[in-house]
């Protein structure tokens, strides 16, 4: 379809379906075929040609499918969509949706409804009130992303609403009724570009004035989130705000995507996996500071549910109605004064810069930050283990540059970071961690390697995660994805807290022991090459060149770890 008003046109609602995802941008579909979502998917051939630019079908588990189009967004920018039919296929999928509503990262899922005409007869996997009530389900989730298309004539207002919620940062629901979809249907509106929902105006002349009176003679503190990341010059721009500001930087887990390894006033990840020297930062903030929030969602991984403690709070966000907030708002997770502003987040930093450059703002300059950002040694693991801290500092001075990572809900997504202390320029990393889906982060990962075949990309996993997606290997054996394995037959995350959540329980209580498996041995059946890293690390630089390039196949690397070296901290643990 053109960008121009579409002259009346008789079309099927499939095909009208189709044409309009494909002037969405959207080239690539993955998940599961069934009964449901036969004829919506028999139009697509299947992906072959990883470069391809029409539109593909990736067949692979539904579990994994419904983590690809968070991976695929946020390697790319681009949307992507996840496909599965009615019953379990459909809850398997929904996973990843979840990650989605609660990362803010717009993406579509598509699933059927059972047929009209056998409502009351008992269809198998029911989808109606008397069976699954799945639209009623999906809804209680994301109460204004599910569409329902059941009519010929609502099908076009339908596509634009949910443009809207895209553009708004929200995945949505496309629920299919073959009846309604198998039929023409009259098209005489344009439903591909619909505007971007309007942020709430709350951006007046007065709030420069209003900064600057605030953080004069003040301590002004930088907490940068996961919505910056999105903006593509995010870590110059920071770096020059600390600069400029000569203000101090913190962030969340996956903010540091927004942060230069070269800003001086970087002091480091905050909370779960936090450095220290950025946890005394935070923890210091009071009636003589400021604090400027861009686009941190305050989730429990970030300030461990309590509220931010400045004077004052500036929060940017261009997110209207983003995770977390109540009423368009952040308020709620202030002590003292708040301001929440909405737009985009780059435009008020080089706002703020402009201003600085025109009278220099009054706010009391901090210090740069220590090379170390952590306080304490790092402990050393049992005979026989690797050593998680000299792994990942290895790495860090070896990512290929522009490389993706993404570290999944296990050891890693507290330690890596507490370990390198700062981002590296050469790759970005992302953790799905407010719906902590274990083994959702395969799915991310193959998702971005479908967005930018490329791209070097890398997956930290467990051996725990490893057994929700392993069915899917043989799927992706000929990406060029690299996994490490952390291989320490424990749900590790659970038994190193609740010694401290539960002193008084046995170990065996836990229920945190995994049985070995020969995980090189799974890989390789399922077409990957696949080595042990040996404990002293002697084979990792061998290991690593087989990735140069633009491998075919696959790699695992099954790294032996030990579950009771404690390295990042878990603050978490005090609230359960």
């Amino acid at each position: 379809m053109s960008d121009n008003v579409v002259e009346e046109t008789e079309l099927t609602g499939y095909q009208l379906l189709h044409n309009t995802l494909f002037d969405w941008g959207i080239t690539r579909y993955a998940g599961v075929t069934g009964g449901g979502v036969i004829h919506f998917l028999k139009s697509l051939n299947p992906l072959v040609d990883f470069s391809a630019e029409e539109p593909c079908f990736f067949s692979i588990g539904e579990y994994s499918a419904g983590f690809i189009p968070l991976g695929y967004y946020l390697s790319s920018g681009n949307i992507a969509a996840a496909v599965a039919t009615t019953g379990a296929a459909s809850k398997l999928l929904s996973c990843g949706l979840s990650d989605a509503k609660l990362h803010d990262i717009p993406a579509v899922y598509i699933i059927p409804l059972s047929g009209e005409e056998a409502r009351g007869y008992a269809p198998l996997q029911d989808t109606s009130e008397a069976g699954n009530n799945v639209v009623v389900q999906l809804r209680s989730e994301l109460p204004d992303s599910v569409f329902v298309l059941d009519s010929a004539e609502t099908i076009a207002e339908k596509l634009l609403a949910a443009h809207s919620q895209l553009v708004n940062a929200k995945p949505v629901v496309l629920v299919l009724l073959h009846s309604a979809l198998n039929h023409p249907v009259a098209v005489t509106a344009q439903v591909a570009a619909a505007p971007a929902v309007p942020a709430p105006a709350d951006f007046p002349a007065d709030f420069y004035d209003e900064f600057r009176r605030d953080v004069d003679g003040r301590r002004l503190v930088l907490l940068v989130g996961e919505e910056m990341m999105h903006y593509p010059d995010a870590a110059e721009l920071t770096t020059l705000f600390c600069q400029t500001l000569r203000c101090a930087a913190v962030w969340s887990i996956n903010g540091a995507n927004a942060i230069s390894r070269g800003n001086p006033y970087g002091f480091g990840y905050i909370s779960f996996g936090g450095n220290d020297e950025a946890l005394s930062l935070y923890q210091s903030l009071g009636k003589d500071d400021v604090l400027l929030v861009l686009g941190a969602c305050p989730d429990e991984y970030t300030v461990n549910l309590h509220k931010f403690s400045a004077a004052k709070t500036f929060f940017v966000s261009n997110y209207p109605g983003g995770y977390g907030q109540i009423g368009n708002s952040f308020a709620h997770m202030a002590q003292a004064s708040y301001r929440h502003v909405f737009c985009p987040l780059d435009r008020l930093l080089r706002n703020l810069l402009a201003a600085a450059g025109q009278q220099p703002f009054g706010n009391i300059p901090s210090c740069p930050a220590p090379g170390n950002l952590n306080h304490r040694q790092y402990p050393a693991p049992r005979d026989g283990f690797v050593d998680m801290s000299e792994l990942y500092q290895r790495l860090d001075h070896w990512w290929p540059a522009n490389s993706i990572g993404f570290d999944d809900v296990c050891l890693s997504y507290k330690d890596r970071q507490y370990v390198t202390q700062r981002p590296n320029d050469n790759i970005h990393f992302y953790s799905l961690y407010r719906g902590s889906a274990m083994g959702g982060a395969f799915g991310a990962a193959v998702g971005a390697k479908l967005s930018s075949p490329s791209r070097p990309v890398f997956l930290f996993t467990g051996d725990g995660c490893f057994r929700l997606f392993s069915g899917g290997l043989g799927e992706v054996s000929e990406l060029g994805l690299v996994i490490f394995l952390l291989n320490n037959a424990s749900f590790s995350i659970v038994s190193q807290g609740l010694p401290i959540i539960l002193p008084d329980v046995e170990e065996k209580n836990y229920h945190s022991y995994l049985k070995p498996l020969d995980y090189c041995a799974i890989a390789r059946a399922c077409g990957w090459e696949a080595e042990r890293l040996s404990p002293d690390l002697s084979n990792l630089d061998v290991l690593l060149a087989r990735t140069a390039g633009s491998p075919v196949k696959s790699l695992l690397i099954d790294v032996p770890m030990d579950a009771q070296q404690l390295l990042g901290r878990n603050p978490r643990v005090r609230n359960l």
